[in-house]
């Protein structure tokens, strides 16, 4: 597991984290994971209320900052942040699971780095502290450091296990995640029986962000296979693709539970 060099600033639990996300699932493992840390964090769900949480309190080392938030996204949000002389100091790190060419365009947009969504706690501790500066250092903060991408593997559960120590918080991890990601499929499946294209594109990012997040391959895929359908207007392409991200959870929870049987009945029954 990590080890944090940065510098004692960080192992006082010192630190504040301000954590923009949308999506339930990804800000419970995101707050888990700096708490685990030992660092504090508070949290906002849209790009308005980190804007209004901010214009009351920049006590932030960091910022994390999902892109593709509901009402004013990501990048509009940074860009707001960075034109308010309190705040422009703040490291903004991009959360995101999109290409190489993608992440170019958010450090050109002010991100001043950014971690991918499939992160292990590992890889989001060392993008933040490369942020981070002791109290009391006048050096400046790095402009545009950025985490190498990682590869999206497919669902690896004895990768997981190395990433998060044991079984029983694995589960929890994985019970948080298929109660968010149920729901979201249900909202799915009524937006497609309703042509609501507006909530089918909320459902596939948030359903590709919680995938992302516990390395779910196919899953992911699958829900940006049918959000690029909407996009593109590809009528005949929109309910193959919906079947696909059914099949794709319900294969993801077939494999979880039977991995994590006895570990899941145990705790869960």
């Amino acid at each position: 597991m990590y080890s944090p060099v940065a510098d004692d600033t960080s192992r006082k639990g010192n630190i504040r984290i301000l954590v923009v996300e949308d999506v339930d699932f990804n800000r419970k493992i995101l707050t888990d994971i700096l708490a685990e840390h030992g660092w504090k964090s508070a949290t906002a769900t849209s790009g308005e209320e980190a804007l209004a949480l901010l214009a009351q309190d920049t006590d932030f080392q960091v910022i994390l900052m999902d892109i593709g938030l509901p009402g004013i996204d990501g990048l509009e949000t940074t860009r707001r942040i960075k034109e308010k002389p309190a705040c422009r100091a703040i490291p903004v790190i991009a959360l995101t699971a999109e290409s190489a060419d993608e992440r170019k365009r958010f450090l050109a947009a002010g991100f001043d780095g950014y971690a991918e969504k499939n992160f292990d706690p590992d890889q989001l501790f060392a993008a933040i502290e490369t942020h981070l500066v002791p109290a009391g250092d006048t050096r400046q903060k790095p402009e545009s450091a950025v985490m190498p991408p990682s590869p999206l593997l497919d669902l690896d559960l004895e990768a997981l296990l190395a990433i998060y120590g044991d079984e029983t918080l694995l589960c929890r991890i994985a019970k948080a995640f298929f109660a968010d990601t149920n729901t979201e499929l249900q909202r799915l499946g009524e937006a497609m029986a309703s042509d609501d294209r507006t909530v089918i594109l909320a459902c596939c990012h948030s359903l590709r962000g919680s995938a992302a997040i516990f390395t779910a391959t196919k899953l992911a895929t699958v829900s940006k296979e049918l959000e690029d359908c909407i996009r593109q207007g590809n009528k005949n392409g929109i309910e193959p693709a919906w079947h696909r991200v059914a099949a794709a959870h319900e294969s993801l929870r077939e494999i979880v539970t039977s991995r994590l049987k006895m570990t899941w009945n145990s705790e869960y029954r």
